[in-house]
């Protein structure tokens, strides 16, 4: 059985550039299960889109994806929900993935939210990252920005990931978490870096290691 789905601009990205995004379905000789009922929590916030829940494909076999909510990226995404279709007796699975409604502004660069004050502290352990299928880059130079699990205060939320510009001389750095010393899990928010600034960094990292040596 073929890997999952993959988006051409994986493997072409000069051909995805110059077509809509196109998604390659995996062929399945079994049908998938009767979808599972579910009781939809409240939305964390009004951005929030429900991402009901679906049997996905992993590992040769069906399993049950549970609903969640999610952000969408950026203004002008929408959920193109994971679904199958029987054709001739054979089933085939296309991943849900974010899609963009409008070309995004290849001039306007993705800034994240201010870090807070305080550093976000939790005894909860964050879940895995979701797969995401990542669509087209919608310009050429867009820098893909990988989803994350934020903390809202009461439960860990999706944030779902973007395409976006990248700044001249700058790097990003994903959003993650960190397990400390004392068991909990730190949130390390994402930015950009300017790349003489990382150097730098690395630079001094390396004179105090030498030090302690």
């Amino acid at each position: 059985m073929r890997n999952l789905v993959l988006a051409v601009a994986l493997l072409f990205p000069q051909v995805a550039l110059a077509q809509t995004r196109y998604v390659r379905g995996v062929r399945v000789t079994v049908a998938p299960p009767a979808l599972r009922a579910e009781v939809q929590s409240p939305a964390p916030s009004p951005r929030h889109r429900w991402i009901a829940g679906y049997w996905g494909w992993r590992a040769n076999k069906h399993i049950w994806i549970s609903g969640y909510w999610a952000v969408p990226p950026a203004p002008g995404y929408v959920w193109e929900p994971a679904h199958w279709d029987n054709q001739g007796g054979a089933w085939m699975f296309y991943e849900g993935h974010w899609r963009i409604e409008a070309q995004p502004d290849p001039q306007v660069v993705y800034q994240p939210p201010p870090p807070p004050v305080q550093p976000v502290v939790i005894e909860q352990q964050p879940p895995a990252p979701i797969e995401e299928v990542r669509p087209a880059a919608p310009f050429e130079g867009a820098v893909w920005i990988p989803g994350f699990w934020q903390w809202n205060g009461v439960r860990h939320v999706w944030v779902a990931g973007r395409w976006t510009p990248q700044p001249r001389d700058y790097r990003w750095e994903n959003h993650g978490w960190e397990k400390r010393h004392d068991g909990r899990w730190e949130h390390r928010p994402g930015h950009w870096e300017h790349r003489e600034e990382r150097g730098e960094h690395h630079g001094h990292d390396r004179d105090r290691d030498h030090d302690r040596d």
